[in-house]
């Protein structure tokens, strides 16, 4: 059995997951570090990720959408915290958020047992985009137009209601939330609503979480090389 099936039947990611494992150096066949995904193993081999025996390791990826001042620590003793929403059996797991929400935002946050996901995810700049409620009917918002912090600004006024819903896109969090938060028609949270390709679930409320499936993790990991991309194929063919 080659390399990639043995990690596939032992639930260690997704095939483009585990060509990254592979390409990273983080596998291990009798404490020898292997990259082809065709390297054969037996039965009495010693298969490693990370340096532990695929069979304890099972990584965890999950998506909160996270409340008004919570903190994205994941120590469940904590209040306040998204570490405080576990459940009992997640909060064994030795688990960290992606720490690129403010605490006065709400919405989207990503949490992992793997650190190398997580590392992965933040290498992307994935843009993030970001909801808010403003009172009355707004057409523009001119410092935020001006501002380069801001992209893909757009506004959807409810004349009936007398409301608007605003959206932006940034890269620069830190600086964005309060900038918005400062806005004099601002009438509500600060939301984030998307990643890169991953869009907070509709049916996820807040303070709640779910498990990410196999294709938003790849969609959030980014494309592999076009090399690596052939050597799956191959593999495919001959696992």
């Amino acid at each position: 059995m080659n390399i990639e099936r043995y990690l596939t039947d032992h639930r260690q990611g997704t095939p483009r997951q585990i060509l990254r494992l592979l390409r990273q150096g983080r596998v291990t066949v009798n404490d020898a570090a292997v990259d082809s995904p065709l390297t054969d193993v037996v039965k009495a081999d010693q298969v490693r990720v990370d340096g532990m025996a695929v069979t304890g390791r099972q990584p965890q990826y999950l998506i909160f959408n996270k409340p008004i001042g919570f903190q994205l620590s994941m120590d469940p003793t904590s209040a306040h915290s998204l570490g405080s929403l576990l459940n009992t059996l997640d909060q064994v797991r030795p688990l960290k958020a992606l720490a690129d929400l403010p605490k006065e935002a709400t919405g989207l946050v990503l949490a992992s047992d793997d650190d190398h996901f997580l590392t992965d995810v933040a290498a992307q700049k994935w843009v993030s985009t970001l909801r808010m409620p403003l009172a009355g009917v707004v057409t523009e918002l001119p410092t935020l137009a001006a501002d380069l912090t801001f992209s893909a600004v757009k506004l959807v006024p409810d004349t009936l209601h007398q409301t608007t819903t605003a959206t932006v896109q940034t890269r620069d969090l830190n600086a964005a939330v309060p900038t918005l938060l400062a806005l004099k028609a601002i009438n509500g949270p600060v939301s984030r609503i998307a990643l890169g390709p991953m869009a907070l679930p509709v049916d996820l409320s807040v303070a709640s979480y779910r498990g990410l499936f196999p294709t938003e993790i790849d969609d959030l990991n980014g494309p592999l090389e076009s090399s690596t991309e052939s050597q799956t194929e191959t593999s495919s063919k001959l696992g």
